[in-house]
C-alpha cells in the first residue's frame, strides 16, 4: 500500500496545465434556429467562430490541411453547434453510411465531447458524418465512449461547393448538468478521410484522444439553463408472430405493451423506470468459435441496461474482460432462455463529488418450455458509488450486487476500488494511472477464498505505452451477477510498446514494437496453469490506414483435468508447450473496398492448428454497404482432428439518415444452423421510432438440406413524450 499512497500524493499534487486550455463564449440567441444544415441564421453570420483547429494526427501541432469553423449558441431549450468544414475538393468527401449509431470513424466526420459538470472525468459524446449519420455515447473516467446511450438530439448536414456543413441541436433535457454552472468542458475533432487527418479545437496532441474529457477546452456564458419538468415518458406497443417446428409447427401470436419513464429528480440526478420490458429491436448476438476452456463473453445489447451503464464500471481499465463484478446479461437471460422483466428502476447521477448508480430489477417466472425447468421470478439489486478525489481524474468507490439468476441460491458481492490518474504526469503532459480493487462474494455453499483483489499501473501514451497488473481471484469467488473468466488463479500481466513515428516518410505513419506476457498461477494446484510470452517485431501503420503486422508467441498450457475441445476430441491432463505465429493485414480504411485478414499458425496442445480470419467490405456509397467475413479453424491433434467454419454476411441499406434496413446472416458448421435477422428502423423524429424485425433459422438435416426451424416477425413502436 506504500506505493499507492505515494502515487496518490504525487499525482494529486501535480498542477494542471490550465493556462493552455482554450476558452470560448457561447452566444445567447432569441431567434429560433432551424436545424437544417443551412447556416442562414443571424447568430452564425454576425459572430466569430470559436477559434482555430490544430492537427493532432499525423502532424501534431501543425495547421490542418483544410480549415474548420465552429460557432456555438444557446437559447432556453438547447445548445446549438454550427460547423463549416472547408474542403477545396468537395467531390472527394468520403462517407460510407447514413445509419444511426454507425460509428463512421473512417468517414469525413466530426466528434464532439461535452463535459457538463466540468469535472474533467465524465462527459457526453456526439458524432456525425458528412452524410448525416449520427452516433452518441457517454464517457466515463476518460475512457473510450460507451455508445450504448441514445440521446434525443437533432443534426443535419449538407455538402456544397465549399466543403460540408453540420448544424446540431442538443436539448438541455437530454443531458445532466450542474445547476447554476455557466461553464462546460467542450472539445470538437474533425476527420478528413482521404488524408486520415484528425484536427481538434483543444488538446491536439498524439497522447490524447477526443474522449479525454480531462483535456477539453472550456465554453462559458451558459446562464439560466433549465430542464422544465424533466419528465420523458416512452411507451411502446408490440405485435408479431412466432413459429417453431419443435412444437409441431405451432404458430403463436406475440403482442405486448409497456413503457420507459425518465424523470430528472434534479438537473444532475436521473430516475429511469422500465415496465413490462421488451427487447424485440435488439440485434442478435454474433456467433463465436470457442477453442478455450473458459466461458464465452457476449456483449450486452439491450437498451435499458446499456443506458447510463458506464457508472457501474469497476476494476482495472485494461482487464475488464477477465473479471466483471456486474455483467447485466445475467439479468433476464439464463442459459440462452429469456426470463421476462416485470419492472426495473435505475437511479444515476451526481451529488456534489459523489457519483452514484442504483439498479433494481424484478423478473417474472420464465415461460414454460417443454423439458425445461421453470426459472422463478426474483429481484436483483446493484449499487455503485464513486467519490471524486482532489485529482480531477481520481476517485474512490464501492460496489454491491445481490441476486442469483437461476433462483437456486442466494448471492451477494461487495467491493471497493480506487483510481489515481493524471494527464500531466510529472508535469510532462503524459498520461498515468494507478488502480486497485478488492471484492468479496457471499454464497451459502462457498466459504474461504471467496475474494478477489488486484492492482494495475499504466503509462498509456502514443510513443511509449506501458502497463502491469496483478490479480488474485479465489477459487470460491463467485459473482452470480458478474463474469469471471478463470477462478483460483493469480494473474500477472505486462505490456510494453515502443511506437515511433518516422519523420518525412511518404508511406509509413507509425511503427509499433511490443512485448507482453500473461501468467496464470493455479493456487489450488500450486503450479503454473498458463503462461504466454508474445512479441511483435513488425507492426507498421501506413498513412492510408493500411496496417501490416507479425507476432510470435510462446505458450504453455497445463491441464489439471481432461479438456473436451470438440465433439469426440478430449485432450488429457498434462503440460503442453508450443509456439505460434500470426500475420495480419488491414486494407485502406478510406476507400470503397476495405479488408482485414489474419493467419495464425503453429503448435496447439498435442498437435497444431491453423486459423484464418478474413473480411471484405464494399462501401458502394453512404446508402449501401455489404461485408463478408469468414473464420476458418483447422485443428490437428493426437486425440483427433476437426475443422470449424463460421461465415457472416451483412447487407445494409440506408435510405436516409432516419430510415435503414440491415440484414445479417450467419452460419457455423458446429450447429449446422443458418440464422437471418432483417431489421427495418424508421426514426420519425428523435425519440420516436418504428422497428420491424424478422428472425429466422434453418437447420441442416441428415440429407444435407436446410429446413425451416424457427421464425419470428415483430413490429414495435417507441414514442417519447417530453414534459
Amino acid at each position: 500500500m506504500r506505493f499507492s499512497i505515494a502515487a496518490a500524493v504525487l499525482l494529486v499534487a501535480v498542477p494542471a496545465w490550465s493556462a493552455e486550455v482554450p476558452h470560448a463564449r457561447v452566444i445567447r440567441t432569441e431567434d429560433r434556429i432551424r436545424v437544417d444544415g443551412v447556416l442562414d441564421e443571424e447568430v452564425w453570420r454576425v459572430n466569430k467562430p470559436i477559434g482555430p483547429f490544430t492537427q493532432a494526427e499525423p502532424d501534431e501541432g501543425q495547421p490542418p490541411r483544410e480549415p474548420t469553423d465552429v460557432w456555438l449558441a444557446y437559447d432556453d431549450r438547447a445548445l446549438y453547434i454550427a460547423v463549416r468544414s472547408h474542403d477545396r475538393e468537395p467531390d472527394k468527401i468520403f462517407t460510407t453510411t447514413k445509419a444511426r449509431d454507425a460509428r463512421p470513424f473512417d468517414d469525413d466526420s466530426l466528434e464532439i465531447v461535452i463535459d457538463t459538470f466540468l469535472d474533467r472525468r465524465n462527459g457526453y459524446y456526439f458524432q456525425i458524418n458528412a452524410a448525416g449519420s449520427i452516433s452518441d455515447g457517454r464517457i466515463v473516467e476518460n475512457r473510450l465512449a460507451d455508445v450504448s446511450w441514445d440521446g434525443i438530439w437533432e443534426a443535419q448536414t449538407r455538402i456544397d461547393a465549399d466543403g460540408w456543413v453540420a448544424e446540431i441541436e442538443i436539448p438541455f433535457k437530454t443531458v445532466s448538468f450542474k445547476p447554476g454552472s455557466t461553464s462546460w468542458g467542450f472539445n470538437i475533432e474533425r476527420t478528413v478521410a482521404r488524408y486520415n487527418e484528425e484536427s481538434r479545437w483543444a488538446s491536439a496532441v498524439l497522447d490524447s484522444m477526443i474522449h479525454a474529457v480531462s483535456r477539453c477546452g472550456v465554453i462559458e456564458g451558459l446562464e439560466g439553463l433549465t430542464q422544465g419538468i424533466g419528465l420523458d415518458v416512452k411507451p411502446y406497443a408490440l405485435l408479431g408472430v412466432n413459429k417453431d417446428v419443435t412444437r409441431a409447427d405451432e404458430v403463436k401470436p406475440a403482442y405486448g405493451a409497456g413503457a420507459d419513464v425518465f424523470y430528472r429528480i434534479t438537473a444532475n440526478l436521473l430516475s429511469s423506470t422500465t415496465i413490462n420490458t421488451d427487447f424485440a429491436e435488439t440485434e442478435v448476438d454474433t456467433r463465436q468459435v470457442n477453442l478455450t476452456r473458459f466461458p464465452t463473453l457476449y456483449p450486452e445489447k439491450r437498451a435499458f441496461f446499456l443506458e447510463e451503464s458506464g457508472v457501474f464500471q469497476f476494476g482495472l481499465p485494461s482487464s475488464s474482460t477477465s473479471l466483471i463484478p456486474f455483467f447485466s446479461r445475467r439479468i433476464g437471460l439464463v442459459g440462452g432462455r429469456t426470463v421476462p422483466i416485470l419492472v426495473g428502476e435505475k437511479l444515476t447521477g451526481k451529488v456534489g463529488r459523489l457519483e452514484m448508480g442504483l439498479l433494481d430489477v424484478a423478473t417474472r417466472d420464465s415461460d414454460s418450455d417443454a423439458g425445461a425447468v421453470e426459472i422463478p421470478g426474483q429481484n436483483f439489486v446493484v449499487g455503485r458509488v464513486k467519490y471524486s478525489l482532489g485529482g480531477r481524474q481520481s476517485y474512490v468507490g464501492a460496489i454491491f450486487t445481490h441476486g442469483e439468476p437461476t433462483g437456486t441460491t442466494d448471492n451477494s458481492l461487495y467491493g471497493v476500488d480506487m483510481s489515481i490518474a493524471t494527464d500531466n504526469f510529472l508535469g510532462n503532459r503524459k498520461n498515468f494511472d494507478f488502480t486497485l480493487y478488492g471484492l468479496k462474494t457471499d454464497t451459502p455453499e462457498l466459504e474461504s477464498r471467496d475474494y478477489s483483489y488486484g492492482a494495475q499501473v499504466r503509462y498509456p501514451n502514443d510513443r511509449i505505452n506501458l502497463s502491469y497488473s496483478v490479480q488474485d481471484i479465489g477459487e470460491n469467488f463467485d459473482p452470480r451477477l458478474g463474469y469471471v473468466r478463470r477462478r483460483g488463479v493469480v494473474v500477472n500481466s505486462a505490456l510494453a510498446q515502443y511506437r515511433p513515428r518516422p519523420k518525412n516518410s511518404r508511406y509509413a505513419r507509425q511503427f509499433t514494437f511490443s512485448f507482453g506476457f500473461d501468467d496464470y498461477y493455479n493456487t489450488q494446484q500450486d503450479d503454473t496453469e498458463s503462461r504466454t510470452y508474445s512479441a511483435s517485431p513488425f507492426n507498421l501503420l501506413f498513412h492510408g490506414g493500411e496496417r501490416l503486422s507479425y507476432t510470435a508467441s510462446h505458450n504453455f498450457e497445463q491441464l489439471f483435468a481432461p479438456f473436451r475441445i470438440h465433439e469426440g476430441v478430449v485432450i488429457p491432463p498434462g503440460g503442453y508447450s508450443y509456439v505460434r505465429h500470426t500475420v495480419a493485414a488491414t486494407g485502406p480504411t478510406n476507400k470503397t473496398i476495405s479488408y482485414n485478414v489474419s493467419y495464425d499458425t503453429g503448435g496447439f496442445y498435442s498437435g497444431k492448428s491453423d486459423q484464418l480470419v478474413a473480411s471484405l467490405t464494399w462501401k458502394k456509397s453512404a446508402s449501401l454497404t455489404t461485408s463478408v467475413e469468414l473464420r476458418q479453424y483447422w485443428v490437428r491433434l493426437d486425440e483427433g482432428d476437426f475443422n470449424t467454419t463460421l461465415a457472416l454476411v451483412r447487407l445494409n441499406l440506408f435510405f436516409t439518415p432516419k430510415v435503414s434496413l440491415t440484414n445479417f446472416v450467419q452460419y457455423d458448421t458446429d450447429s449446422q444452423n443458418i440464422g437471418l435477422q432483417s431489421r427495418l428502423r424508421w426514426i420519425l423524429k428523435a425519440g420516436q421510432e418504428i422497428y420491424v424485425v424478422f428472425n429466422h433459422q434453418w437447420q441442416e438435416d441428415m440429407f444435407d438440406r436446410f429446413a425451416s426451424f424457427t421464425g419470428d416477425l415483430r413490429g414495435k413502436v417507441n414514442y417519447t413524450i417530453r414534459f
